[in-house]
């Protein structure tokens, strides 16, 4: 999405100062910015049509400050603060903020997954995400997350330790949490299969994963907002790759 665009659906009569907080937003939300400086603006405005004055930057980013908009960050940066973010999506209109992300924008960021159904989940993935529908996005991660375990776990203790992927004792299967706990007892002997390393803090950073999207399967967060989704996106990338080369690991060990 470029920011001409954005500028469009915004407000006509949103004055000078909510067009350098739009500025602001569009790099952090479509060029992926956590630090926005004056020259970064200017750059901006002298490439669009805005029609603030460049020499004037920053008198509109020393009041969107004072309004408590935006808060500095390192390097003589700044970045909008949930009020001006909440501000600034109040002057856009419905179709600015529904618009779809670019094709190259993805939740998981990776082209590891050689299998067709891993690669198939991964696209759906990023497909809710491209078009903004987070829950979508947090629900099915958590799913490949969960089912990337259970294979993991089965099929390596298939033929020696049914229990650590099914509870024998009451026929039933293990909660996602449960598969975790037993992920955890089995890195000793599963981190053999990874390059980088699988330790149990990576078990616990997917459990943490998990707890941000939803509590159990019948729990499902709806309210999810932009800048929250978009912090857990390289995590999320990172822990897939993991998963995804131990599960590889795995099955190339049983010759499937």
């Amino acid at each position: 999405m470029e920011y001409d665009y954005l500028l469009r659906h915004f407000d006509s009569g949103a004055g000078q100062k909510e067009q350098v907080a739009l500025i602001i937003y569009y790099l952090e939300n479509d060029k992926n910015k956590t630090s926005i400086n004056q020259s970064d603006a200017k750059t901006l405005i002298q490439h669009s049509r805005s029609t603030v004055s460049p020499s004037s930057t920053s008198t509109y980013f020393s009041r969107l400050r004072e309004t408590g908009w935006i808060t500095p960050t390192e390097n003589e940066g700044y970045r909008l603060t949930h009020t001006g973010e909440r501000e600034v999506e109040a002057l856009l209109d419905d179709d600015a903020l529904d618009a779809p992300r670019d094709e190259s924008d993805w939740f998981i960021d990776s082209d590891v997954f050689e299998d067709n159904h891993y690669q198939k989940l991964v696209d759906d993935i990023n497909r809710s995400y491209r078009y903004r529908i987070y829950d979508g996005t947090m629900v099915l991660t958590r799913k490949m997350f969960e089912n990337l375990v259970f294979e993991i776990l089965r099929g390596e203790y298939a033929g020696d330790d049914v229990q650590m992927f099914f509870d024998q004792e009451n026929q039933r299967h293990y909660s996602f949490d449960e598969l975790l706990n037993n992920l955890k007892v089995g890195v000793p002997n599963l981190k053999r299969f990874t390059k980088e390393g699988f330790n149990r803090e990576m078990v616990e950073s997917i459990r943490n994963m998990k707890d941000k999207g939803n509590r159990s399967a019948h729990s499902i967060r709806v309210d999810f907002d932009e800048g929250e989704i978009e912090s857990i996106s390289e995590d999320a990338t990172d822990l897939a790759e993991v998963l995804y080369e131990v599960w590889e690991g795995v099955q190339n060990a049983n010759g499937e």
